[in-house]
């Protein structure tokens, strides 16, 4: 999967990161989330989020989610209506590629093209 060419990257310190982090989970999980998504998802298009991407939730106008780097520590994602995608992260990640091709189809099992495991 090719990174965005409107990929935007914000740097913050971890405190903040894990903060963020935990109102997207907390959000993902509200009564009403899934169905904010995919009416999101029905009025601006699909989010290109990485395959491996978890927590959706609409937040205002745009749709969040988490995301792991390869050495698994998540970082939030922000897209925007305009398909502007950004990446909220530290110093240490900031020069990662958050878009990664997925493993072989054996190894996707129960990935959805949301990339949500549809597990709560």
């Amino acid at each position: 999967m090719q990174q965005p060419r409107n990929l935007k990257i914000e740097i913050l310190d971890r405190v903040a990161l894990d903060n963020l982090l935990g109102l997207i989970d907390n959000a993902a999980t509200q009564p009403g989330a899934a169905e904010r998504v995919e009416h999101w998802r029905a009025t601006h298009g699909h989010e290109h989020a990485p395959w491996e991407s978890r927590s959706f939730v609409v937040v205002g106008k745009v749709l969040m989610f988490v995301h792991p780097c390869p050495d698994g520590v998540l970082l939030p994602f922000a897209a925007y209506p305009d398909g502007t995608i950004k990446v909220y992260t530290d110093a240490a990640h900031a020069g990662e590629s958050f878009y990664r091709d997925p493993p072989s189809e054996a190894n996707t099992v129960g990935f959805t093209d949301s990339g949500s495991t549809g597990e709560a």
